[in-house]
């Protein structure tokens, strides 16, 4: 990924801002100076201490209702759309069309409401 599409793509999901802790993120910003025979160490206590905040967030299921869409149906124009943010280059792209096509679609079934079937 180039330096363009790194500052278009949203750094962190709901969820790793969740599980995100100062200490963690100091951790995971330190492994490129560490060296090279401690990096995959530092790593991998990194990812395990993410699983064991993630399993800890997930054991409490009144913490997760923060992570919930508040909209009681989310359409997946909307979904598409949160998606994209995260993604870059050939994944933002097809995204996109994806968008593009389900607005169509929508469209002309608002023109012609009573045919769905011949639109699919």
């Amino acid at each position: 990924m180039n330096q363009e599409q790194e500052q278009n793509v949203e750094q962190m999901t709901p969820l790793d801002q969740m599980i995100a802790q100062d200490q963690l993120q100091m951790l995971k910003a330190a492994i490129p100076y560490a060296s090279f025979g401690l990096q995959p160490s530092l790593a991998i206590l990194s990812k395990w201490l993410e699983l064991q905040r993630t399993i800890q967030l997930f054991s409490r299921p009144a913490d997760l209702s923060m992570m919930s869409v508040d909209a009681p149906h989310v359409s997946p124009l909307e979904m598409l759309q949160d998606i994209s943010r995260f993604a870059a280059g050939p994944q933002r792209d097809l995204l996109s069309q994806m968008f593009q096509t389900m607005q169509m679609i929508q469209m002309l079934q608002n023109i012609n409401p009573g045919n769905e079937e011949d639109l699919l």
